[in-house]
């Protein structure tokens, strides 16, 4: 998940494709968004102008990767791109799973440069990855990495050759020094770290220069479909002016909307209602965002092939891009 701090939301973003894995709003462009897509991240064009109602004309431009579905590992190329950020300079941020490796490129400039990583190499040394997933990069172009497979979140400063690590130690567990196989990720302007800790079906919260983390949501290693439980966690939004933490439940088919400044049981905001193709209901949901302005949530419902809208309050949907099942 990747939001810019400004508040210019106007898009979201999502293609048909069963390895579509990013959400995004409030992003530089005007009338732009991006999603990953296997082998290439395509723009999608939102001009909200033409739209009569809720249905979004759209056409995709792929601004990374071969964009014919080729993957290759070319500083021109992508295999199986899963994070996506954007910085206010058009600057795109591309964790490209498959080849182990962490792409900058300019916006309207296809061949990128490997900021972290190497390329086709994957460990868990300072200097490699063994399946990079969600990222976030700071005002100083510093970028917050999660280590899927290596059980820990990495920080790689400006122009470094090698990475820190932040969260977890490496070795996959459930201890509060511990993380198992994490994918979501949110940073606060304090460097905080929220983790979306899968495996264990919680959300940590790690200090600057902590060791150990702080069970924020969900129970560890405990599985469950109350508002105390999580089940497999994956993406992340922290809206830190209101101190509120969205997390994208996927195995629960719903969001839920915790209090990061006080221990809190979650709110279910979205779904909640079972797998399924209904306007109540979300099938695996990856991702979730929250609109500044107004506060709408949208939810990438990867089992349904579709982004789904949902306003304030609202006890259902509206499908703004792709098409249910």
């Amino acid at each position: 998940m990747a939001c810019l701090t400004s508040d210019n939301c106007r898009t979201i973003t999502y293609a048909k494709s069963t390895s579509s894995c990013e959400l995004f709003i409030d992003t530089p462009s005007e009338y732009g968004s991006l999603v990953a897509q296997t082998g290439y991240v395509t723009m999608i064009a939102i001009d909200d102008r033409q739209l009569p109602g809720p249905l979004f004309p759209l056409h995709g431009i792929t601004v990374a990767g071969y964009g014919n579905g080729t993957s290759g590992n070319a500083n021109n190329a992508l295999k199986t791109p899963w994070g996506l950020a954007i910085t206010t300079n058009n600057l795109l941020y591309v964790s490209d799973l498959y080849n182990y490796r962490i792409m900058k490129m300019k916006i309207g400039n296809l061949t990128g440069s490997v900021v972290a990583g190497t390329a086709g190499v994957y460990g868990g040394t300072p200097t490699t990855f063994y399946y990079p997933t969600e990222i976030a990069v700071d005002a100083g172009s510093n970028v917050h990495i999660v280590d899927t497979n290596s059980c820990r979140v990495m920080l790689w400063r400006y122009n470094s050759s090698s990475g820190v690590v932040v969260a977890g130690n490496g070795t996959c567990g459930s201890s509060t020094m511990l993380l198992d196989h994490p994918l979501g990720l949110a940073v606060d302007s304090q460097g905080n770290i929220y983790v979306a800790d899968t495996y264990n079906h919680r959300v940590m919260k790690w200090a600057v220069n902590a060791t150990s983390g702080k069970v924020m949501a969900g129970v560890t290693g405990v599985s469950g479909s109350d508002n105390q439980h999580l089940y497999s966690p994956y993406g992340l939004y922290l809206d830190e002016s209101n101190s509120y933490l969205y997390i994208a439940d996927c195995n629960n088919h719903r969001i839920q909307k915790y209090r990061v400044d006080i221990p809190s049981n979650g709110t279910t905001v979205a779904g909640g209602n079972g797998a399924g193709t209904a306007r109540n209901q979300l099938y695996q949901p990856y991702d979730v965002c929250v609109s500044k302005k107004t506060g709408d949530i949208y939810v990438a419902d990867k089992g349904n092939f579709r982004i789904q809208r949902w306003s304030v309050g609202a006890t259902s949907a509206i499908t703004i891009v792709g098409t249910t099942g």
